[in-house]
């Protein structure tokens, strides 16, 4: 697993080598969105837990668009350092934000299981019943 994280770190390290300034849209920029797309976006089901959260949620493809956009928001903000990571680290980094951020596809998939519910404290079981086994309840 190592050496697959090292070889996609060498690829995000050259791509961002090869673009001078994220701020101008360039073709080596272009370049760079899609050496972040293959390099850090989720192939296959995978679990992953939030920053901040206990609970793993399960995160698939369908999330790759939100872990990309979040990979690249934080790399323009951290452009500097990032530019000073080694490629290893340069890929940890990249897909620590774009799976476990806040903008990430780990807060993405549990805003989906939420189904759109706001204000639920962290640990706060969440459980759906129909709405017919709630008028027997009652």
């Amino acid at each position: 697993m190592i050496d697959q994280c090292a070889v996609r770190g060498h690829a995000l390290a050259d791509a961002l080598a090869a673009c001078p300034e994220l701020a101008v849209r360039t073709e080596s920029r272009d370049d760079l969105w899609i050496a972040v797309w293959s390099t850090i976006c989720t192939e296959s089901a995978t679990e992953v837990v939030p920053l901040g959260a206990t609970t793993p949620v399960r995160v698939t493809c369908e999330y790759a668009t939100d872990e990309l956009i979040a990979a690249m928001q934080w790399l323009m903000t951290h452009e500097e350092r990032a530019r000073g990571l080694d490629p290893l680290r340069l890929f940890v980094m990249l897909r620590g934000a774009a799976t476990r951020g806040a903008t990430g596809s780990a807060r993405s998939a549990q805003a989906d299981y939420l189904h759109g519910l706001t204000n639920v404290r962290p640990g706060t079981p969440v459980r759906w019943v129909e709405v017919d086994a709630l008028d027997e309840a009652s």
